[in-house]
């Protein structure tokens, strides 16, 4: 049986591009792809980055209205606490969400490890997620376009204790 911690690193050794070329070329489903359907109303709009790589442009996707709204409820449900939040190094480092409403400044949070706080190195208000909700929901929003790799990277972390 292969253990977490091999497994993440593992991951992580694919993700940095050993091997070769993955370093290097970007493949398809790391550029930006919209889910958002023409339908639905651009007042509000939801950018998610995964941060995974260093050297290479992280996965993008926007979210759909449905996925914003369950997004904001489990935010708006987390206790809030001050103090700083842990910040990722190599590998998976936490999505980032952008939060862009017509008539107001973007708000960026990101969600890693159990927080979902502002980006910065100050102590800030953040929230708790114990139960990394907002990292699976985000994780489910995009799967349609990370590889299997960018999911596993998600998943190995996700499967130990923030």
């Amino acid at each position: 049986m292969i253990s977490r911690a091999l497994l993440a690193l593992l991951s992580v050794a694919a993700l940095a591009g050993c091997g070769g070329a993955l370093g290097v070329a970007t493949s398809p489903t790391s550029s930006s792809t919209s889910t958002m359907s023409t339908s639905e109303a651009p007042a509000t709009r939801r950018t998610v980055t995964l941060g995974v790589y260093s050297g290479r442009p992280d996965p993008s996707w926007d979210l759909t209205a449905a996925q914003v709204a369950r997004v904001e409820a489990a935010i708006a449900a987390l206790p809030v606490t001050t103090g700083t939040p842990p910040e990722g190094g190599l590998g998976y480092h936490g999505f980032t969400l952008l939060l862009g409403r017509p008539g107001k400044a973007d708000e960026t949070l990101v969600a890693y490890r159990g927080i979902v706080a502002p980006p910065g190195v100050d102590p800030r208000p953040y929230r708790i997620d114990a139960g990394r909700t907002v990292e699976r929901l985000l994780l489910h929003s995009g799967r349609s376009i990370l590889t299997p790799t960018e999911v596993a990277a998600v998943e190995v972390d996700l499967a130990t204790d923030p």
